[in-house]
């Protein structure tokens, strides 16, 4: 149905006609809202309450965004929308009806009151068929009047505006409305709702290492049981910079709406200061928005419980020992550690930088770090590859293993020692693996090493000391030889074949005529007529296969010819690595004061080196490498020195 628009201007204003604020514009196709001049506040709302003040509607009103305009948009949503708008390159218009148009009171009347709960939370609707009984003058009716009935149907933007003048003003449900008007059929509907207020959230912390909590229970693995031997995290510690946490901005919320308008205020929010949380050691550094306490050193993390600030302090400094009492088996994750307790047998202590004030009984595993003991080694093991270990007291029973790295040790008894370089006071009974091994006494050893330099040896309990000169396996060097040398005759004889196919396409007729008659003719000592210039061209399209044949070979002699030039340098180097193979491999005994036994081995093909090898297998393999090794020496006195010869190029 069809009303007059109600919208005028200053101009022709009349009464029951109203003017359009400034961020509505009205264009061919209907009303649009510019969101670019919306001012703060709800401004169309009171646009939207004029309109129905006056007695008028919306006219194809977009109720969604009625909604969205009238209640639910905040500044921020606004800006969201001409964000948009821009990035879509449209101008930043909202359309929300096709007019303003009167509505007059019969049309009014149709509509019937609405139940609204006492709390605001819905509202419900009779809809029924309407009929109207009208009278109309008929002189050929008895008393000259003759009734008729109309029957009238509801209207989407009619029902809109009549629910606001009666109170119901939020969240109607369009669909469901426009469904039941559709139907034209008597139902009681609920056909609006209102809105929940959304809760805010107060500012809060969120962790961002999982190393803020010392905690004594025992580590849960990934099967879900339980490992007895460690703690969870008994000594939380950080490196500078981690980040230990970060302030998580208060969120606020979202107001909610009840079915009348009435707008219901979420909880209020509450926020605090990063600051006051940030101890010693530890700084607040902001990014962009975002806030975070950050480690400013190195250390282990302190808490205040009461406080809940939180400090880093330098190290951290056990005095309780490692046991399962104590602490259980410890991964470290810190730079530096200090324990002045013991470490009891059985119990692990991993970390990088390591110092043990008392006996260790344990194992330590260093992650390539230095570990420093500063009493005993007693049946115990230290781990750190491309480390170091350094022992002031005794090694009894231990194994001591720096692979890639170097070990110092007083004393060392019945124990395996295997390090790239090994520095020992005095070594009894005990297996030595090393490139470079320096021992001031040695006592019943087995060592197998490139250099060994040994103050005094001697044998202990009639078992000699015995010293393994690791000689280079030479093998490698003949092979690379071989190959190389065997690719250079392949390549001499490839070279022959191409040497041959070229002469044999060089004896071709019209390739003899290209070779004599082509050098005159580009030098033009040669003038051409007409005649001959065809023949010659002729004659190249005829060689031109053979010519490109010609130069594809001289193309892959020069590679073979290049090839044969690199594998001289290579053979020189091969040589020459293998000449070095042996340097530094040798053998000073100062004093021989027991029976004592040196041996220069071969490796044996197809052995695993010692170095792939773990302790036990090691220690089987030792005792048997003099079984078929050249020996130097065999005496019970006097001195020893050797220098492995230098290889021969064969």
């Amino acid at each position: 149905m069809s009303f007059p628009s109600i919208i005028a201007n200053v101009v022709d204003l009349k009464a029951g006609q109203i003017l359009l604020p400034g961020f509505v514009q009205r264009k061919d196709d209907g009303l649009y809202v510019n969101l670019a001049a919306l001012e703060s506040g709800h401004p169309f709302a009171e646009f939207a309450q004029t309109v129905f003040a006056a007695g008028a509607r919306f006219d194809e009103l977009d109720y969604e965004a009625f909604l969205d305009l009238v209640f639910l948009w905040e500044p921020a949503d606004i800006d969201r929308a001409l964000l948009d708008c821009k990035r879509k390159g449209r101008p930043p218009l909202l359309r929300i009806a096709r007019d303003v148009v009167a509505f007059p009171s019969e049309r009014r009347d149709i509509y019937r009151g609405v139940k609204t709960g006492a709390d605001g939370k819905s509202a419900e609707y009779l809809f029924e068929p309407i009929e109207l009984e009208r009278e109309e003058d008929d002189p050929a009716m008895p008393g000259g009047k003759r009734k008729s009935v109309e029957r009238l149907h509801p209207d989407f933007d009619e029902f809109v505006a009549a629910l606001w003048d009666k109170g119901v003003r939020f969240g109607i449900d369009a669909k469901a409305v426009r469904e039941a008007i559709a139907r034209d059929q008597a139902a009681r509907l609920t056909i609006a709702a209102a809105r929940a207020p959304v809760a805010g959230k107060d500012a809060g912390i969120d962790e961002q290492t999982n190393l803020l909590h010392r905690d004594d229970a025992p580590r849960l693995l990934g099967n879900g049981r339980m490992d007895l031997r460690h703690y969870r995290n008994r000594f939380p510690q950080v490196g500078a910079g981690t980040r230990l946490f970060k302030k998580v901005p208060r969120i606020a919320g979202h107001a909610g709406w009840n079915v009348d308008g009435k707008e219901v205020p979420p909880p209020i929010v509450k926020d605090f200061d990063l600051g006051t949380l940030a101890g010693p050691g530890t700084k607040v550094v902001r990014e962009g928005a975002a806030e975070y306490v950050v480690a400013a050193q190195n250390g282990f993390l302190d808490i205040d419980a009461a406080s809940g600030q939180i400090s880093i302090v330098d190290k951290i400094v056990s005095r309780e020992g490692v046991s399962m009492r104590t602490t259980g088996d410890l991964a470290l994750a810190g730079d530096d550690y200090e324990e002045h307790g013991e470490v009891q047998e059985k119990r692990v202590v991993e970390g990088h930088n390591m110092t043990f004030f008392a006996d260790v009984f344990g194992n330590v595993l260093s992650d390539g770090g230095r570990v420093g003991i500063k009493q005993n080694v007693s049946g115990g093991a230290v781990h750190a590859p491309n480390g170091a270990i350094a022992v002031d007291g005794a090694a009894s029973r231990a194994l001591l293993e720096a692979r890639g790295g170097e070990i110092t040790v007083d004393r060392a008894e019945g124990s395996m020692i295997i390090a790239d370089r090994v520095r020992i006071g005095r070594a009894v009974n005990s297996d030595i693996v090393a490139n470079e091994a320096v021992i001031e006494h040695a006592e019943g050893c087995t060592i197998a090493a490139r250099s060994v330099a040994l103050q005094n040896a001697s044998a202990r309990r009639d078992v000699p000391t015995r010293v393994i000169l690791m000689l280079p396996d030479l093998t490698p060097f003949a092979d690379q030889r071989k190959a190389l040398e065997s690719g250079r005759a392949e390549a001499g004889r490839k070279i022959e074949q191409l040497s041959a196919a070229l002469q044999a396409l060089a004896a071709q007729p019209d390739m003899k005529t290209y070779a004599a008659m082509a050098p005159p003719i580009k030098a033009k000592a040669i003038a051409l007529n007409p005649a001959q210039q065809a023949q010659w061209e002729t004659l190249l399209a005829r060689v031109a296969p053979s010519l490109r044949k010609a130069a594809a070979l001289n193309d892959e002699m020069r590679s073979l010819r290049e090839y044969i030039d690199g594998v001289g340098a290579e053979l020189a180097a091969v040589a020459q690595a293998k000449k070095d193979s042996a340097l530094g491999i040798a053998c000073r005994i100062e004093a021989v004061a027991g029976d004592t036994q040196v041996y220069a081995r071969q490796p044996v093909f197809g052995e695993a080196p010692l170095s792939n090898l773990t302790p036990k297998p090691l220690h089987k393999r030792l005792h048997e490498l003099t079984g078929n090794a050249q020996r130097l020496f065999a005496g019970q006195q006097g001195s020893f020195e050797w220098q492995a010869p230098v290889p021969e190029d064969s």
